[in-house]
C-alpha cells in the first residue's frame, strides 16, 4: 500500500514510512503494549488492548482492521529493537516540532 509522499514526489510505502518514523527516533514506547507515535501531522497513540493493535491515526479510523498503519508497524519493529528509541533529552524537542503553528 501507498501512502503520503516522501518528499521527493514518490508516493510513500507504508513500510518505509514505517522505516523513516523509527529511524527518525519518533516512536516512544510507553508500555508493553502502548505506544505514541510522533507522525508526519500529529502524534498518535497506538495500543493492543487486546488481540489487535489500534492507532488513533485517520487512516487506521478509515481502512481499520483491514491493513495496519506505518504508525503500528513502527511501534512492532520499535519493540524489537529497544535501540531505535529516542533518546529521553530529545523527546521534548521532537514533540515540540511536531505541535501546529511551530
Amino acid at each position: 500500500m501507498k501512502v503520503s509522499g516522501n518528499g521527493h514526489g514518490r508516493p510513500e510505502t507504508v513500510s518505509a514510512k514505517a522505516d523513516r518514523l523509527l529511524g527518525q527516533h519518533r516512536v516512544i514506547i510507553t508500555g508493553s503494549r502502548e505506544a505514541l507515535v510522533i507522525g508526519d501531522g500529529d502524534t498518535y497513540r497506538v495500543s493492543r488492548p487486546a488481540k489487535r493493535w489500534l492507532c488513533t491515526c485517520p487512516g487506521f479510523r478509515f481502512h481499520g482492521a483491514w491493513r495496519r498503519c506505518a504508525h503500528i508497524l513502527a511501534v512492532l519493529r520499535a519493540l524489537k529493537d529497544p535501540s531505535s528509541q529516542a533518546p529521553v533529552a530529545r523527546l521534548a524537542d521532537l514533540l515540540a516540532e511536531c505541535q501546529p503553528g511551530r
